[in-house]
């Protein structure tokens, strides 16, 4: 079971903006990335997400909860399921699984820094957060209960990084009050 993310009461970041969080560059992982593999990356980067992208047209499919995995490594040892990324991630949509699954695939390497495809679903909304969005927005995103926030270009098709609301708690203890 997850913890709901910490509240943050409305207040004034006087101009501070997501890229004042000072957030590591996105690692990207595939679907079929090896889950030790996956591990081992965001371990050494100190992550509690990972983005998942497809290795071929580079659409972002979801995230890996490290996090959730390091607090319950029973989750994968006592699991039968192949120890790949795509048994383990949270989807954004059941249908990209779908599609997913009934399509051929090789492992091919992420890098650092990934381009990815911008969704073109008519499924849920998400709100496009940037390094220069304020961060009351930020704010009041992990508000409505969200876990983490994906930073991306203005276009969606690039990600910047992973923000989290620890984070934002590192970024507002750091700062004195006004």
């Amino acid at each position: 079971m997850m913890v709901a993310p910490a509240l943050f009461h409305t207040r004034d970041y006087r101009g501070a903006t997501v890229e004042d969080l000072d957030i590591k560059p996105a690692i990207s992982v595939n679907p079929i990335t090896d889950l030790s593999v996956a591990l081992e990356i965001a371990y050494e980067n100190e992550f509690t997400y990972l983005p998942v992208i497809h290795e071929s047209n580079k659409k972002l499919l979801g995230v890996l909860n490290v996090g959730e995995l390091r607090r319950h490594p029973q989750k994968v040892t006592n699991s039968f399921l192949k120890p790949v990324v795509k048994n383990y991630m949270i989807w954004f949509h059941q249908k990209a699984r779908e599609k997913y699954d009934s399509e051929e695939h090789t492992n091919i390497s992420s890098s650092s820094t990934t381009t990815i495809q911008k969704p073109t679903s008519k499924g849920k909304k998400f709100q496009v957060l940037t390094p220069w969005s304020p961060l009351e927005d930020l704010a009041t995103f992990f508000n409505s209960g969200m876990y983490f926030a994906i930073i991306t270009n203005d276009h969606s098709n690039f990600v910047y990084g992973v923000a989290t609301p620890e984070d934002l708690t590192r970024y507002e203890n750091s700062r004195p009050r006004l």
